[in-house]
C-alpha cells in the first residue's frame, strides 16, 4: 500500500509540472518563531478518491494519516542577493502512512525530510514582494533559500540547487494562491495544540492543458500565535482528463486528493535531524 502511495504522490507531481506559475501567499510559513527550537506539529488526513467508472467495483478510495512538523533548527548569517543576511535553518518533515493500533506507521518510504537556510527577510506574511523598481510589486511564489538539503525514505541526503522552496505537492496540498481572501475577521479557533486567535483564508487556482485539468483550493487558518503562523487547513486536488481533440465542456474527473491537518503540539529545543548544520 505504501508503494501505491509513492506512485501517487509521484504521479501527481509529473502530471502537474508542466503547470508551473507564478502565484502567492506564503504557504505553511507565514512568520519565523522569536525562538529558535521552536516547533510545531500538525496531525490529520490524507486520502484520495479515483474514479473508474467502468469497474464494478466502483471508485478506489485510498487513506492514510498525515503528520507534518516544521522546525526552526539554527540561526547563520550567509550572503543573499549580494550581501550578508540573518538566515534561519527550517526543517520539514512528513511522515504518510496507516495507523497501526493509534500510532501511524509511514514504513520505508513514507517519510520525507527537508532542510533549508531561509533568510528571514524573506518571510513577511505578505502576498506579495518589493522590487528595486519603486512601488512595483511581485506575487510571492515559493520560499526562496540559500542552502538546502532533503532526505527521502532511507536515502541518503541530497544537496537542492534550485534556491527556491516548493510546498506543493511533496510537503502539503496547499499552494500558493494568487486571489487568497481574508474574512477579515479573526476568531477564536480550538485545535489541539490550543486556542489560537485566528483569520480565516481562502484560495483557489485552475492549471489546464490540453488534455488534464487541475482544480486545488484551500482554506487556512491563521494566527501570530502560533510558530509559523498556521493553525489548520483543508486542501483539495481535483483532476479531471479529456481527449487532446475533445472540446473543454468534455473534461471529465479523474481523481480528487485531499488533505486535512491541524495543530497538535507547540514545543521548544528542536533539534536537527540531519547531518549538516
Amino acid at each position: 500500500m505504501m508503494r501505491l502511495l509513492i506512485l501517487t504522490l509521484s504521479t501527481l507531481t509529473l502530471g502537474l509540472s508542466a503547470f508551473a506559475v507564478p502565484a502567492a501567499a506564503q504557504g505553511l510559513i507565514w512568520k519565523l518563531p522569536e525562538t529558535d527550537g521552536t516547533w510545531i506539529r500538525y496531525e490529520g488526513t490524507y486520502n484520495q478518491i479515483v474514479r473508474r467508472p467502468d469497474a464494478s467495483e466502483g471508485d478506489l478510495t485510498l487513506e492514510w494519516r498525515r503528520n507534518i512538523e516544521i522546525k526552526s533548527v539554527g540561526v547563520k548569517q550567509a550572503q543573499f542577493r549580494g550581501e550578508m543576511q540573518a538566515c534561519r535553518w527550517i526543517e520539514f518533515k512528513i511522515e504518510t502512512g496507516k495507523s497501526v493500533e493509534g500510532i501511524l506507521d509511514a514504513g520505508p518510504g513514507g517519510i520525507r525530510m527537508y532542510k533549508i537556510l531561509v533568510p528571514e527577510s524573506e518571510v513577511r506574511g505578505t502576498l506579495t514582494a518589493p522590487t528595486q523598481d519603486e512601488g512595483r510589486t511581485l506575487f510571492v511564489s515559493h520560499i526562496p533559500f540559500v542552502e538546502g538539503y532533503r532526505k527521502l525514505g532511507v536515502e541518503a541526503e541530497q544537496k537542492m540547487e534550485s534556491g527556491v522552496f516548493q510546498l506543493y505537492p511533496t510537503v502539503s496540498l496547499i499552494r500558493h494562491y494568487r486571489n487568497l481572501q481574508s474574512s477579515g475577521t479573526a476568531q477564536p479557533v480550538n485545535v489541539p495544540a490550543g486556542t489560537f486567535n485566528s483569520t480565516a483564508y481562502q484560495g483557489s487556482t485552475v492549471m489546464e492543458t490540453a488534455v488534464e485539468r487541475s482544480t486545488n483550493s484551500c482554506e487556512l487558518y491563521r494566527s501570530d500565535e502560533t510558530p509559523f503562523g498556521v493553525v489548520k487547513w483543508t486542501a483539495t486536488t481535483k483532476k479531471e482528463q479529456k481527449g487532446s481533440v475533445d472540446p473543454r465542456s468534455e473534461f471529465s474527473e479523474s481523481a480528487i486528493i485531499r488533505e486535512e491537518l491541524q495543530a497538535v503540539s507547540i514545543g521548544e529545543n528542536a533539534e536537527s535531524e540531519f547531518l549538516v548544520n
